[in-house]
C-alpha cells in the first residue's frame, strides 16, 4: 500500500537550502609569509660589526644567526658598511647558490617547499635590503635546485588548478605567472620605504617594517580569496615564519592586537624557528 509523503513549504525551503549549501564550492586557502635567512636558507652572508675588547673596538664578522642573539648587546655595534652584503644584489645570488650547493637548508625549508608544491600564496618578508626583483630571481634558482621532475610537474599542475587561464601553457610561463604574483618585501630597502611612505630611518627598525609588510600581505590575500572563491564557507589560514625571537614576539602581539581585529575570519599561525626547529604557535584571539 503506497503512502503519500507530505512536505510543508517550510520544510521544502529548509531542504533547498541544505542542497544549495552542499553545492557551494568549498576551499581551504593556506598562505604563508617566510623570513629568508636562517629560516628558509642558511646563507653564508656575514654582518660586519665592532666588538668591544679590553684593547678597544675590534672589527669582526658574524652570521645572521649570531647577530640575532647579540644585536641588543652593547658590547657590539654596527658600522656604516655592516650590511653591505645584504644590500648588494649580485652578492645575494652568489651566496644563495653557495647555500644551495651545500644544501644549507634552515628549519622552515620543508614548509616552504611544500607551499611551492601546492602553489600556495607566499610572501618573503626579510630584513635584507635587496631589490624585490632580486628575491624573485632567487626563487627561480631555488626551484631549479630543489624540485625534481615529478615535483615540478606536481607544482605546475597545482598552479594551473589555481590559475585556470594557464591550462595548457608551457612550464616557463606557468612558473613565471605564479612567482610574479607573490609578494617580496625586503623591509630595509629604499624601495620598501618609498612604497609605504616611510622615512630614511625606518630601515633601523625591521620589526616594525615586518608588521607593515605582513598587514599589507594579509590584506591582499583576504581580498584575493574573496575574489577567487566567493563563498563564506571557506577557511583562510596565514602562517608567519621567522627565526628571530624578537620578530616572533613582535609579530605575535601584532596579530593579536591588530590583525585579528581587522581580519577575524583569518586563522593565524606563527612558526618560531629561533631554536633551530619549528615551534608552531596557533595565535588565539584576545577575549
Amino acid at each position: 500500500m503506497s503512502r503519500d509523503i507530505i512536505i510543508t513549504n517550510k520544510q521544502l525551503e529548509v531542504f533547498k537550502s541544505l542542497i544549495k549549501e552542499d553545492e557551494l564550492p568549498q576551499k581551504n586557502v593556506r598562505a604563508y609569509s617566510f623570513d629568508w635567512d636562517d629560516n628558509i636558507m642558511n646563507m653564508p652572508t656575514k654582518i660586519k660589526l665592532l666588538e668591544r675588547t679590553p684593547d678597544g673596538w675590534k672589527n669582526i664578522e658574524v652570521s645572521t644567526e649570531e647577530f640575532a642573539k647579540i644585536r641588543n648587546n652593547t658590547n657590539f655595534k654596527l658600522t656604516d658598511d655592516s650590511f653591505n652584503g645584504f644590500i648588494d644584489d649580485d652578492t645575494f645570488m652568489v651566496d644563495l647558490k653557495t647555500a644551495l650547493d651545500t644544501k644549507s637548508f634552515a628549519p622552515s625549508f620543508e614548509k616552504f617547499k611544500e607551499a611551492l608544491l601546492y602553489a600556495n600564496p607566499i610572501s618573503i618578508i626579510t630584513a635584507r635590503g635587496h631589490k624585490p626583483e632580486t628575491l624573485r630571481k632567487g626563487m627561480d634558482l631555488v626551484i631549479s635546485y630543489i624540485l625534481n621532475e615529478d615535483e615540478l610537474n606536481t607544482m605546475i599542475d597545482n598552479i594551473q588548478q589555481e590559475y585556470p587561464e594557464l591550462d595548457g601553457e608551457n612550464i616557463e610561463t606557468t612558473l613565471s605567472t605564479y612567482l610574479d604574483s607573490q609578494d617580496y618585501h625586503p623591509v630595509t630597502s629604499n624601495i620598501f620605504a618609498e612604497k609605504f611612505g616611510l622615512d630614511n630611518e625606518s630601515a633601523l627598525n625591521p620589526e616594525e617594517n615586518k608588521k607593515i609588510a605582513l598587514r599589507d600581505y594579509v590584506t591582499k590575500i583576504v581580498q584575493k580569496t574573496k575574489e577567487m572563491v566567493g563563498t563564506e564557507y571557506n577557511k583562510l589560514s596565514i602562517g608567519f615564519s621567522d627565526d628571530d625571537l624578537g620578530n616572533i614576539n613582535a609579530i605575535t602581539d601584532f596579530i593579536k592586537e591588530v590583525l585579528q581585529l581587522e581580519f577575524p575570519q583569518v586563522d593565524f599561525v606563527v612558526y618560531d624557528t629561533s631554536e633551530g626547529e619549528i615551534n608552531k604557535i596557533i595565535v588565539k584571539q584576545l577575549n
